[in-house]
């Protein structure tokens, strides 16, 4: 009775398991366009609602950013997913941590500026914020603008450390 190569189905399935992997990434990457395309077409209709409608404007405005920004967040995973794709690295290195990062930063400034418009859009239109809410948006912005300072940081202590690349 032959007994089985471990070498040989050790290497068949690696084979098996990165082609698997790379499946799974081409559909996640496919995946991803197809809500950031979804989220476009929902923003241009709710735009064209919110005129139709003649809702108010910085209500309408802040709501626009929030959702592109939302798109940018999916757009930086698409990229991170795209270049696992085309580059597969089976060892990790500080510097894959950039996008991440990246997407961090975007979802916290998303939320800074979700809370600064909404309370300004409260002053705005005359409504009164009743001392808690107000306390609990200031905390909120508070812990963000800690998030924004330490995604900074990081990111400038990778690029620092980062070897310099060939032009």
């Amino acid at each position: 009775m032959l007994k089985p190569d471990p070498s040989r189905l050790g290497s068949r399935l690696f084979r098996l398991i990165a082609k698997g992997e790379i499946v799974t990434y081409g559909y996640v990457a496919v995946l991803l366009l197809v809500i950031s395309g979804a989220i476009s077409i929902y923003l241009v209709q709710f735009i064209l609602t919110a005129m139709l409608n003649h809702q108010p404007f910085f209500s309408t405005l802040i709501s626009v950013i929030n959702e592109v920004l939302l798109i940018l967040i999916v757009m930086e995973i698409l990229r991170t997913v795209t270049r696992l794709l085309v580059s597969p690295a089976h060892d990790v290195s500080i510097a894959d941590l950039v996008p991440f990062l990246v997407i961090a930063g975007i979802s916290v400034t998303r939320r800074i500026l979700t809370i600064g418009a909404g309370l300004s859009v409260q002053e705005t239109e005359g409504h009164n914020l009743d001392s808690m809410k107000f306390t609990q948006s200031m905390t909120e912005l508070l812990v963000s603008g800690v998030i924004i300072v330490l995604v900074s940081v990081s990111l400038w202590l990778i690029h620092r450390k980062a070897p310099a690349k060939a032009v």
